[in-house]
């Protein structure tokens, strides 16, 4: 009876711990969409992950944000976001399926990865 309480509570402690690195990655995917929702540019532009920045001006990635902006304005707003999966793999990298509803009722359905780095998590695609 001590080995399956052992081994039940060493599941339930990796099943918490599964559950804890997806709220933290979720919860980014979320603030990005609320930062360009409420007009917060350079708060969402900071949420790309570093690759990212090394990768692109900031230019481009203020660009990538403001064309986001731009879809939010040209559909009343943004009213809902949906996020599910968060498929996460060795605590490094995220996918995410997610739904924006406008608030003309107008959906946009999308997949995001996020990655793990410098204990944060960040924005790597939001196609």
């Amino acid at each position: 009876m001590k080995k399956f309480s052992f081994g039940f509570l060493l599941g339930a402690l990796a099943l918490v711990v599964l559950v804890g690195c997806g709220r933290g990655s979720d919860d980014e995917v979320h603030a990005f969409f609320d930062d360009i929702a409420r007009g917060n540019r350079s708060e969402a532009s900071a949420r790309f992950s570093p690759e990212l920045h090394k990768k692109f001006s900031e230019s481009t990635l203020d660009d990538a944000v403001t064309n986001w902006t731009k879809e939010f304005l040209a559909h009343g707003g943004l009213k809902e976001i949906e996020v599910s999966g968060g498929v996460i793999s060795y605590n490094k990298i995220a996918l995410y399926d997610v739904v924006l509803t406008y608030r003309d009722g107008k959906t946009r359905m999308f997949k995001t990865t996020l990655i793990h780095a410098d204990n944060n998590w960040y924005i790597n695609t939001a196609l």
